[in-house]
């Protein structure tokens, strides 16, 4: 079974193919090129002087979209990634050639190359994960049931085809789980095992060379950034509160100022377009205010177009929303949809009460009913809330709290302006997936699940 996280051998290898690709695309649009168009001398020095560039571009997209990992079977998104990836190569290269006064690289040249780039790579990357699928194995969730309900769509994109993920229930004496997984490729222990369960299972993968992964509790995900340190001969884990540090937060503050304005400039015609669509469909307000929870809990009013009827909490209260919520305007949820309706958030941002990048900000409501499930919930608000986050990249719109608090909490520990890119490029591919972009049915549970996902938002 290939490793979810593949050695940096293998994913160096997989880019040195890329870059050749990109490399072989670029000679295959010369030439046909030169069939319709001479191709002289300066055109050729042009692409020359521009390659260096192109290679780095090409590097910094393939691992922003993660298109060197390739470990699950799925090919609508590695067309979605494909996709994302060409059309921002397409730009930034053309931006890359004004940039430095080559002129001369032909357009016809640059159209060709990435049409030709992007069929390239969907044949490479095709195969590796076809080949992956055939070489993957056998996966066992060690848990609770519930968990194992929860996860095991995820897993079974990483075994064979006709494999089924089995389930070894937590409470299952030691010496029946360790019969039981030595038919197994790669093993899952929930947070649900106890410590003493969980510490055998893992020495148990690691003497037999099998694949362990563990489901971490917030706790276990505190010590992944703590120092280790002495006290004379005892050796103790120093775990620091969270906060992001000055420097960084002025960075932030920076980076949040300069991103908002560029996008309100590039997406103004469409604010303006989706505020004639709301106004005509029912006369009702444009924007939709709404108190939140801010950094270290202080609420300001979000900033949303309306997407629902107005007073649309009128008869219920809080309530969360639906896929098929009878509330939306048709309007509405073309932009939910699409995301636009975060749009006005760039004003927030702006104003300093929101960043870019962060966790999402939750109602006061929703917050205390999470709190009473989880008492790390509050944790989020150490930093600003954002437009986009970690969780909303990483998770599906469907994702629970828990699961997205951890995504959070993790954001806030390993924070960077790096990592802020990376979310803010992925975005875009959750805009485009579908699945990632609805909302389910908000199912009723058997205990505190009834606020279940702090992103089904309500609007």
């Amino acid at each position: 079974m290939p490793n979810i996280n593949p050695n940096r051998l293998l994913r160096f290898s997989i880019v040195f193919v890329d870059l050749i690709l990109i490399f072989v695309a670029y000679v295959a649009a010369f030439k046909i090129a030169s069939n319709y168009t001479p191709i002289v001398q300066r055109n050729i020095d042009s692409f020359v002087n521009l390659l260096p560039w192109i290679l780095l571009m090409g590097v910094f997209f393939i691992v922003v979209f993660e298109l060197d990992r390739l470990v699950e079977y799925d090919m609508w998104d590695l067309t979605r990634k494909l996709v994302v990836t060409s059309a921002f190569f397409f730009v930034i290269t053309i931006a890359i050639s004004f940039l430095f006064r080559e002129f001369s690289l032909p357009r016809s040249v640059l159209f060709l190359s990435h049409f030709f780039i992007f069929v390239f790579l969907y044949a490479w990357k095709g195969l590796v994960i076809k080949f992956n699928q055939l070489t993957k194995g056998k996966a066992v969730i060690i848990g609770c049931h519930s968990e194992y309900e929860t996860i095991k769509g995820n897993i079974k994109k990483l075994v064979k085809k006709q494999e089924q993920v089995d389930f070894i229930d937590h409470k299952t004496p030691y010496q029946e789980i360790k019969k039981r997984i030595a038919d197994y490729d790669a093993v899952f222990v929930s947070s649900s095992v106890s410590t003493k369960v969980k510490n055998e299972v893992l020495y148990l993968a690691f003497k037999k060379n099998k694949i362990a992964y563990v489901l971490p509790t917030v706790s276990e995900l505190l010590l992944m950034k703590s120092t280790i340190t002495t006290l004379d001969d005892t050796m103790l884990l120093q775990v620091k509160p969270f906060y992001i540090n000055g420097g960084y937060l002025v960075a932030k503050r920076i980076f949040d100022l300069t991103t908002s304005v560029i996008l309100l400039a590039l997406t103004l015609p469409v604010m303006l377009m989706t505020a004639i669509a709301i106004k005509i469909e029912d006369g009702g307000s444009i924007f939709f205010k709404q108190e939140r929870l801010g950094k270290n809990n202080k609420p300001f009013n979000i900033l949303k177009f309306r997407s629902m009827k107005e007073n649309a909490e009128k008869d219920t209260g809080p309530t969360l929303a639906k896929s098929d919520d009878d509330r939306i305007t048709k309007v509405g949820d073309f932009i939910r949809k699409t995301r636009i309706d975060e749009l006005p958030q760039l004003i927030n941002v702006l104003k300093g009460e929101m960043s870019i990048v962060g966790p999402r900000p939750e109602r006061y409501f929703f917050a205390e009913n999470f709190q009473r499930q989880n008492i790390w919930f509050k944790t989020r608000c150490a930093v600003k809330p954002g437009i986009t986050g970690y969780a909303q990249v990483m998770g599906n719109y469907t994702t629970e709290m828990n699961d997205k608090l951890k995504f959070d909490l993790h954001y806030i520990r390993n924070y960077s302006l790096w990592l802020d890119m990376v979310i803010l490029m992925r975005t875009i591919l959750v805009v485009i997936n579908k699945a990632k972009a609805e909302g389910g049915e908000v199912q009723e549970p058997q205990s505190a699940k009834a606020f279940v996902s702090a992103s089904k938002e309500v609007r």
